[in-house]
């Protein structure tokens, strides 16, 4: 079994992953808590003491976790505690097709900004070309990736 230092070190690892992945760093630090905690689920109490940060802060955080689809509040009948854990139903392929929506709108607008340019030859073009090459081609690439992964899956459950 990992010790402290090491769990806590991931857990602050992870913050800064999916910092600069878009998130804040303490929904980083919570989704990097809820992947090496025993437990299968955590209260809210137990985030901010573990985490040593404030119920703000915390709160801000655990929202943008359950809004992105990593992490499922729940509640337990008879309590007045909201516990938290990882989204058990996650959809990966969701997720991604999602983050193919926003790729197809860079590619959109790298093609609009090119196409108001008046010099369509210099380096800022060149630039904006070869964005919008290569987010046309990862658009091009991505549903094949998406079947070779289901078919993994069929594979691996059957």
């Amino acid at each position: 079994m990992p010790d402290i230092n090491e769990r806590s070190a991931f857990v602050e690892e992870s913050g800064i992953f999916f910092e600069s992945m878009g998130m804040t760093r303490m929904a980083g630090r919570i989704i990097g808590y809820l992947m090496v905690t025993d437990k299968e689920m955590v209260s809210f109490d137990e985030l901010t003491q573990v985490l040593k940060a404030s119920k703000s802060s915390i709160s801000t955080s655990v929202k943008l976790c359950i809004n992105v689809h990593f992490v499922k509040p729940l509640t337990i009948p008879g309590e007045r505690k909201t516990y938290f854990m990882l989204a058990p139903e996650i959809s990966w392929v969701e997720i991604f097709q999602r983050r193919m929506e926003q790729l197809n709108a860079m590619h959109k607008l790298l093609q609009k900004g090119l196409n108001l340019r008046a010099n369509q030859e210099d380096k800022p073009a060149e630039w904006i070309k070869e964005a919008r090459d290569f987010y046309g081609w990862i658009l091009n690439e991505f549903p094949e990736l998406l079947k070779k992964w289901e078919e993994h899956k069929r594979r691996k459950e059957g």
